[in-house]
């Protein structure tokens, strides 16, 4: 009787850890499987550019002045200069 006593506490005890961590080891799995879901949440999607084609899609002179006047100002004159005098040496 006192040699059962112990093997049936010693069994007791093991059964009750190793139910702890089954039970941990489910907790971790399922938080491992919700983080690593993939969401349904798309990005949203931007409407559709209108293409051009054609003779429509050459830019003209007025279009590459009115780049230039947008693009070059009092401030950034020198800049732009020294960088079309480098595209005019390549």
């Amino acid at each position: 009787m006192k040699r059962r006593l112990p093997v049936v506490a010693l069994l007791g005890f093991a059964l009750a850890f190793s139910a702890c961590k089954e039970e941990r080891s489910e907790r971790v799995a399922a938080s491992y499987n919700s983080a690593a879901q993939r969401t349904e949440r798309l990005l949203p999607v931007p409407p559709p550019q209108k293409v051009t084609i054609g003779l429509d899609a050459i830019p003209t002179e007025e279009d590459y002045e009115a780049r230039a006047a947008a693009t070059i100002t009092e401030a950034n004159l020198l800049a732009k200069l020294a960088e079309l005098e480098l595209e005019s040496r390549l």
